[in-house]
C-alpha cells in the first residue's frame, strides 16, 4: 500500500521574497503601473516645487485655494498635519533642516515620494523592479508605522513651537 507524500518543504534560501504575482508580472504591464506612479509623483514633487513655502512652518497648503488650519484659528497649536506642504516645498528644494522644523513626517513622506519616483523611472527604463530589499509589512503594521510618525512629528513640531515661543499663535488671522 502506497502512501502519498508531501513534497519537501522549500528551505529559506528557495523563497523568494518578491511575491509570485508580482514577478509574472509583463514587463509591458509593469512599465505601465512604474508610468503611472512617476507621473503621481512628479506631479506632486512639481506641485511643492511651484509653491512658496511659508517661513512660519505651516500655511503653504493656502496657496491652493485651501482654508488655514482650523485648530490653529482655535486653540493656536498646529494640527499633526500642519506643516506637511510645507515640509514637502522646502524637501524639493534641498532644505532639509527647514522641512524637518515645518514637519518632521512631511520630510520623510516627501523622501519616499521622491525615492518612489526614483524606482519608477528605473522600472520604466528597464523594465525591472529595482533590486532594493523592503520589509513587506501588514497594512495594520503600515498603518501603527504612520500614526506614530505623523503623532511623534507632531509632537516635535509643538515642542519646538512651545520651546522657542512660536507657539502658540496669537494672530485671529493666520
Amino acid at each position: 500500500m502506497d502512501r502519498m507524500t508531501s513534497p519537501p518543504l522549500a528551505d529559506s534560501a528557495d523563497r523568494e521574497a518578491i511575491p509570485l504575482a508580482r514577478a509574472a508580472r509583463p514587463p509591458r504591464l509593469r512599465r505601465l503601473w512604474a508610468a503611472l506612479l512617476l507621473l503621481a509623483c512628479g506631479g506632486v514633487l512639481g506641485l511643492a516645487a511651484h509653491l512658496k513655502p511659508s517661513a512660519r512652518g505651516f500655511g503653504t497648503h493656502q496657496q491652493l485655494g485651501l482654508a488655514p488650519c482650523g485648530m490653529i484659528l482655535t486653540m493656536g497649536l498646529p494640527c499633526p498635519t500642519c506643516g506637511m506642504t510645507t515640509a514637502f516645498a522646502y524637501t524639493v528644494r534641498a532644505q532639509p533642516a527647514q522641512a524637518l522644523r515645518a514637519q518632521p513626517t512631511g520630510f520623510l513622506l516627501a523622501l519616499a515620494t521622491i525615492a518612489a519616483a526614483a524606482g519608477a523611472l528605473w522600472t520604466l527604463i528597464t523594465g525591472r523592479v529595482p533590486p532594493v530589499r523592503v520589509p513587506l509589512l501588514t497594512p495594520y503594521q503600515l498603518l501603527v508605522v504612520f500614526l506614530l510618525l505623523l503623532f511623534g512629528g507632531w509632537g516635535i513640531k509643538v515642542a519646538l513651537g512651545l520651546l522657542d515661543g512660536t507657539l502658540p499663535v496669537r494672530s485671529v488671522f493666520v
